[in-house]
């Protein structure tokens, strides 16, 4: 079995607040501080990556930066860092099949995207419950991060509906 961690990147600049193009645009301090609170639940909460797949636009980075404290596991060893710069542009099958690539000596992955593209991701993982509002109907809201607990053994056999949603944390 294996865990995923989605998360999209915290509040940043609005384009009406910056003439940086969207790509470039930093967290706002509300961004920053969110960023912070929610490493500090990852930590308090054990919900610690083996590695961290980041996109490359300015707020997953900076997201990444404000959680970063906190992600080192009990023997303070660091989780693994790949910032992959094409995760960005790609939307859900594509996002299925970047996870589908992670090495298997790694247990526990999280990702940290933007829309549309991490919203995809956790619609196609996310198993259908009967009776339960799907929480992905609109995108993974700013700076939350979706907990997958996915039935597949390996990355390679990710799949369509494999995960089940165990928390969704703001």
């Amino acid at each position: 079995m294996k865990r995923l961690y989605l998360l999209r990147s915290a509040r940043h600049r609005a384009s009406n607040q910056s003439s940086l193009a969207d790509y470039h645009r930093p967290l706002t301090k509300r961004g920053e501080i969110a960023a912070a609170a929610m490493g500090l639940a990852m930590r308090k909460n054990n919900y610690l990556p083996d590695l961290v797949i980041c996109a490359a636009p300015a707020r997953t980075r900076l997201t990444l930066a404000n959680i970063w404290p906190s992600l080192c596991g009990a023997e303070g060893k660091p989780p693994e860092l790949l910032y992959d710069f094409r995760i960005h542009l790609m939307r859900g099958d594509a996002m299925a099949a970047r996870v589908r690539e992670v090495d298997e000596k790694f247990a526990s992955v999280l990702i940290i995207g933007i829309v549309p593209g991490i919203s995809d991701l956790a619609r196609l993982l996310r198993q259908p419950n009967d009776g339960e509002p799907d929480p992905f109907v609109l995108d993974l809201p700013i700076g939350n991060l979706a907990i997958f607990e996915c039935s597949n053994k390996t990355w390679a056999e990710m799949a369509p509906g494999c995960g089940v949603l165990m928390k969704l944390v703001s």
